[in-house]
């Protein structure tokens, strides 16, 4: 019997039964098909568990299952329970079934009872109606038509109907697409609701939106109710009130601005006693609102504003692009969601608290990491980790604070940071959410979990494009340079769902026109005039990132950025498979070759779709054959300006950090495929690096193959030092694992002195972060030799 310890952790400060849902891995042939799962808490008392097998190694057995069982850990504290399994249950079901929820459009639990309406859209028994609020630039309404509606979960602990359709304008017209999810807690008077849209209209760059709001409604009507504030505001029968979030740090109740940040509950009673529903991150995603009035108690996701309201918020290129007069302005091929929740017994202040810090199953760090899917890192705890684990926490509450100095909040701003080049949203490069969700498995801190799973979804939701239309296609073209050239010839890169934005103004490109953003870079000094490069283009390969989003998806059971990482996985596969785009064959292929490698790697670890391991091969076997034979590296003449400024010839080779990132796709492909040509092409690879950038004297690698850039200095990037670690793992040579020691007690001896309480810190979290845990990993458990043997006397 196999058997993994879970605990519950309480952030929320409330001692209350609440659903508890997550992912925990299971080690490669250790559940195999056909395994039953049981829980039980620290006493050895069987606790009523569903589970179901949301990922499988490539033999079958389970690799990622997701659990819902109901908790009440003391305030502040935590429970544990013992995840068992039998191995021996041949022709047992794959999950924990139950007959709850299967009627069709109908979910329910006690008084929690979620139906469809007919014309309508969702009931709560015979006591709550809920709709959706469109109202596009005109103020007319926009109808939520239901396209489908099916129980997309229906277990013994939850149950979760979906509907989907489309909101359509007043006459008639399609405009964008929307879904709901709806979920049920048996025995709880809890019900969770999370709309989403996607902005898939058929025509038009922008899509302006006066409102969108949830309204639930009493069938009996509202008799009174409060809104959460400071004092909370008690609203009468025939009385009207809206609290606004105006900004991160001011709200406005009946006219009156005052500093604070609301909690984002309310209360509304009827005559069947007190509901309360409260919104996740209320302020942080501001503007929000809440209101009670005659319909009853409304939720604006985006709520109405008169025009200028948000001026007071500079500077302009952070926070402006989202408003445009009196209407919110998203880019089609965006997405957001929400997370709601309502509790038909009332308490909106415990509702709130629990919302804002959900339970998660938290497995033991040591077994979760031994089961294999965190790649080379160590537990924290350990005496091996002990100054790193003080460093890594040290980081991570810089990286919050940074969020906090800087106000990095904002319906569509929030879990992303800002500063990338000044004006840029960051659109999380070095994948700040694996970097978060790494420590999150080090240390079983549901915090981590709490912050990456805002980045992901904002990564997922906000800067990947889910829909192109041809307004939209020709806006890409523009921003190519060359909008003729897309008329008639399919260009080797089509723009198509699955492109991920790179850092840029407004997270994606359409908010400002293209001389704005160029004449903004000229004025802050950014790039080369007079034609710097703007970052606004979709289809940079060198900026994206779906191992943290794909680690998500397991462990959060988000069915949404799940679907988008295959999104993302399915545009890279076809570049390769079409054979036009080129990957190789110049002086950046090692970023464009090596990130898109990692993010199929992303993309096959949702279901071990073969067809993204092949697109990795057909890039490796690329990459193999532009390696040179005699030196290992990638060798590309003449290096672009910025890789080398020579007058009068430029060198030859790639900038460092750039072979790195190849090194470490080859290296992922390798660990996912075992194909044993790789092995000497990251050996070799290593090697080259070194021999072209490594200086011992100063304990690092310069920037290029450049001598020259030397003279700036030389550094230990954390893709270089992941390198190392690759090639410590997988190569032969000693000389690895001696230079990324000697790197790393330089990098770290500086990181220890480094001050982190600058504003504008979130920018270098995922860099710094990236490739520490594993060359910590690597470090305890290899020895590395003190001194080294030149090549020619080996």
């Amino acid at each position: 019997m196999g058997r993994m310890e879970i605990s519950v952790k309480d952030c929320a400060s409330i001692l209350r039964r609440r659903p508890v849902t997550g992912g925990v891995p299971i080690a490669r042939g250790e559940a195999p098909s056909g395994a039953r799962f049981a829980l039980s808490d620290a006493a050895g008392h069987p606790a009523p568990l569903q589970w179901e097998v949301t990922g499988r190694w490539d033999d079958g057995s389970a690799r990622w299952l997701l659990l819902d069982f109901q908790s009440a850990p003391p305030a502040g504290g935590r429970s544990d329970y013992v995840l068992s399994w039998d191995v021996e249950a041949d022709g047992a079901p794959d999950e924990a079934a139950s007959d709850a929820g299967k009627r069709p459009g109908y979910v329910g639990s006690g008084d929690a009872c979620v139906s469809a309406v007919e014309g309508g859209l969702l009931a709560i028994g015979k006591r709550l109606e809920l709709s959706l609020r469109l109202a596009d630039a005109a103020g007319e309404a926009c109808r939520a038509r239901v396209a489908d509606m099916r129980v997309v979960t229906a277990g013994a602990l939850r149950s979760t109907l979906r509907v989907e359709g489309a909101f359509h304008r007043a006459d008639g017209s399609r405009w964008f697409a929307f879904r709901l999810d709806a979920s049920v807690f048996t025995g709880l008077s809890l019900i969770r609701l999370e709309p989403l849209i996607v902005l898939n209209a058929d025509s038009g760059v922008m899509q302006l939106i006066r409102e969108l709001s949830l309204v639930v409604g009493s069938v009996d009507g509202r008799r009174g109710g409060r809104i959460g504030c400071g004092p909370p505001r008690e609203v009468g029968d025939d009385e009207r009130a809206r609290l606004l979030q105006v900004d991160d740090r001011q709200v406005e109740v009946d006219g009156q601005i005052r500093d604070e940040r609301a909690p984002g509950w309310a209360e509304m009673t009827d005559a069947s006693g007190t509901i309360a529903v409260a919104l996740r991150d209320f302020w942080q995603q501001w503007p929000k609102s809440i209101e009670l009035d005659g319909e009853g108690l409304t939720i604006s996701l985006l709520p109405s504003f008169d025009a200028g309201r948000f001026d007071h918020m500079e500077p302009w290129y952070k926070y402006q692009y989202l408003f445009a007069g009196d209407c919110y302005q998203l880019r089609t091929g965006q997405a957001r969601s929400w997370d709601i929740w309502i509790d038909l017994q009332g308490d909106g202040p415990g509702l709130a608290a629990a919302a804002n810090a959900p339970l998660i199953p938290i497995p033991e760090p040591a077994q979760a990491i031994v089961t294999g899917v965190w790649g080379q890192i160590l537990p924290a705890g350990t005496p091996e980790t002990a100054e790193y684990d003080d460093w890594a926490q040290g980081l991570f509450e810089a990286y919050c604070r940074s969020i906090e100095k800087q106000r990095d909040y904002g319906a569509m701003n929030w879990g992303d940071w800002f500063g990338e080049r000044i004006v840029n949203w960051g659109n999380h490069e070095y994948d700040t959410t694996n970097q978060l969700l790494v420590q999150f498995a080090r240390t079983g801190d549901p915090r981590y979990f709490y912050v990456a799973d805002a980045a992901a979804r904002h990564s997922a939701e906000v800067d990947t494009v889910h829909h192109v239309n041809a307004d939209l296609w020709n806006h890409f073209a523009e921003i190519e340079g060359d909008p003729e050239a897309y008329e008639d010839t399919e260009p080797a890169y089509p723009f198509r769902p699955g492109m991920v934005h790179q850092h840029t103004v407004g997270h994606v490109s359409g908010f400002y026109s293209i001389q704005t953003v160029r004449e903004l870079f000229i004025d802050k000094g950014i790039g080369l005039p007079p034609n710097p490069y703007l970052c606004l283009t979709a289809t940079n390969l060198g900026h994206l990132w779906t191992q943290g989003t794909s680690r998500h998806s397991f462990i959060s059971g988000n069915s949404f950025v799940r679907e988008t990482v295959l999104t993302i996985g399915d545009n890279l596969a076809r570049l390769v498979e079409d054979g036009k785009y080129p990957f190789l064959g110049h002086s950046h292929m090692g970023r464009i070759a090596g990130w898109t490698s990692l993010a199929l790697a992303g993309a096959y670890e949702i279901d071990f779709d073969r067809r993204f391991l092949d697109a990795m091969r057909g890039i490796a076997e690329g990459a193999m054959e532009e390696q040179d034979p005699n030196c290992g590296g990638w060798l590309y003449y003449p290096m672009p300006e910025g890789h080398c400024y020579c007058k009068k010839h430029k060198h030859t080779g790639m900038a460092g950090f750039i072979t790195a990132v190849l090194i470490n796709g080859l290296s992922r492909y390798y660990g996912l495929s075992g194909d044993e040509r790789l092995k000497p092409c990251i050996d070799a690879g290593v090697r080259f690096l070194d021999l072209d950038t490594w200086h011992e004297q100063w304990r690092g690698w310069r920037y290029t193959s450049c001598p020259a850039t030397a003279l700036n200095g030389v550094s230990q990037p954390g893709v270089t030092m992941m390198a190392h670690v690759n090639g410590a793992l997988i190569g032969d040579d000693p000389e690895h694992l001696r230079i990324l020691k000697v790197a790393w007690d330089e990098k770290f001896s500086k990181l220890l002195d480094e001050d982190t309480s600058a504003q504008g810190f979130g920018k270098a979290y995922a860099s710094t972060m990236y490739g520490c845990p594993e060359t910590v990993a690597v470090l305890a458990s290899m020895e590395a030799p003190e001194t080294s043997t030149p090549y020619g006397k080996r």
